[in-house]
Order: structure tokens, then C-alpha cells, then sequence
């Protein structure tokens, strides 16, 4: 008798046993499935940032070349206008040698009339 109830208490250890290992290899099993799903989202972001990131990078690339343009235009304006604004400089000043010399003292007697005038108005 004590062998037969030894022989059911091994049985029934077994089958614990057994059903302990299958619960464990069905939760391993929904892990690999819940990982698996993971990583094809990981990866279908990955796919889409990479896309994202190679679309900016190209626009970049554009806009860098606009940039380069652009301040080479800018230059180019900075170094006329400079040119532009020496050239005037020197007509004046040949056009000032060629004026009367009356003329330029009224010039200045009427700019100090409207001085105080300007710094009133600057003042309110």
C-alpha cells in the first residue's frame, strides 16, 4: 500500500510538474510574441525616423546652399554699395570745391537756425 500511494504522489508531482512547465513555456512563448511585436514597431519607427531624418538632412543640404548664396549676394551688395557710396562721396566733395563760399556759410547759418528745433523735437 505504501508503494501505491508513494507511486500516485510521484504522479501527481509529475503532472504539477508538467503543467509548472507548460504555464511557463506559454509565458515565455506570449514574451517572445510581445518582443517580436516590438521590434517590428522599433523597427517600422526606425524605418520612418531614418526617412524623416534623410528628408531634413537633404532640405538642409538646400537650404545651406541657399544660405552660401545668399551671403555671397550680400557681399557682393555690401562691396557695391561701399563702392557706390565712395563714388558719391568723391562727386560731392569735387562738386562742394566747386561751390561759392557764400553759399556755404548760408548753408550752415540756416542749419544752425533749425538745430535746437531738432533736439526739441527729439526731446518730446
Amino acid at each position: 500500500m505504501m508503494k501505491r500511494k508513494s507511486m500516485i504522489s510521484n504522479k501527481e508531482s509529475a503532472r504539477r510538474s508538467r503543467i509548472r512547465k507548460k504555464k511557463h513555456a506559454d509565458d515565455l512563448l506570449g514574451h517572445v510574441n510581445q518582443l517580436v511585436s516590438d521590434n517590428k514597431y522599433i523597427a517600422i519607427n526606425l524605418k520612418d525616423t531614418t526617412h524623416m531624418f534623410l528628408t531634413m538632412e537633404s532640405e538642409n543640404s538646400v537650404l545651406r546652399a541657399q544660405l552660401a548664396e545668399l551671403n555671397k549676394k550680400f557681399e557682393l551688395l555690401t562691396i557695391t554699395e561701399f563702392n557706390s557710396a565712395s563714388d558719391n562721396h568723391e562727386n560731392e566733395e569735387s562738386m562742394m570745391c566747386r561751390l561759392d563760399d557764400d553759399f556755404l556759410l548760408h548753408i550752415d547759418n540756416m542749419l544752425h537756425e533749425y538745430q535746437p528745433f531738432m533736439v526739441d523735437m527729439l526731446l518730446n
